[in-house]
């Protein structure tokens, strides 16, 4: 009975012919992969292996030694960016958009001059650095501080802009 299962298989029924036998199929591959490539759980577990794929172009393929090492928090010096120091303007600008007269606050730090501390002050005041440094620390925090206070006064400027349409568009619903 199984015989003429098997022949039947082998019968074109429609062309009253016989199949040729099947050829086996190769379910495995007979090359050995390259030692130098190692996989990882994941390509492990979707079955992919360096080996198998056609081209060695992709960046998957790619062995450990053509990665470029990764990139270094620390900058070298010529990019480095010295920090802001803190100013009095710097908080009035932030803290104007909770209470806007700060910022008339911080407009007033443009009229006035920042000075160093008085001289029987000035040795508690960085005693490690010469006078000259001690005058370019005060130059770069007035430089700072006069943009934030100039950012102060375009806040300003932006609130009564709009505070002035606000009043013209109330007052012409009112007349309305």
């Amino acid at each position: 009975m199984s015989s003429a299962r098997l022949t039947s298989n082998l019968v074109d029924i429609e062309a009253q012919t016989s199949l040729p036998t099947p050829t086996p199929v190769l379910t495995y591959t007979t090359r050995t992969p390259p030692t130098h490539f190692t996989t990882t759980p994941i390509d492990d577990f979707f079955g992919y292996t360096l080996s198998a794929s056609r081209t060695h172009e992709s960046r998957h393929d790619q062995s450990i030694s053509d990665i470029p090492p990764p990139y270094v928090d620390d900058l070298p010096p010529y990019a480095r960016k010295a920090p802001e120091p803190l100013t009095l303007a710097k908080y009035l600008f932030k803290f104007g958009f909770l209470f806007p007269p700060f910022w008339i606050m911080g407009v007033i730090i443009l009229i006035s001059p920042l000075r160093a501390p008085e001289s029987s002050e000035t040795a508690a005041w960085m005693p490690e650095k010469t006078e000259s440094e001690r005058q370019q620390i005060i130059a770069q925090m007035r430089k700072v501080e006069v943009k934030w206070a100039y950012r102060c006064v375009w806040a300003l400027v932006v609130l009564a802009i709009l505070a002035t349409a606000a009043g013209i568009a109330a007052w012409a619903i009112t007349r309305a």
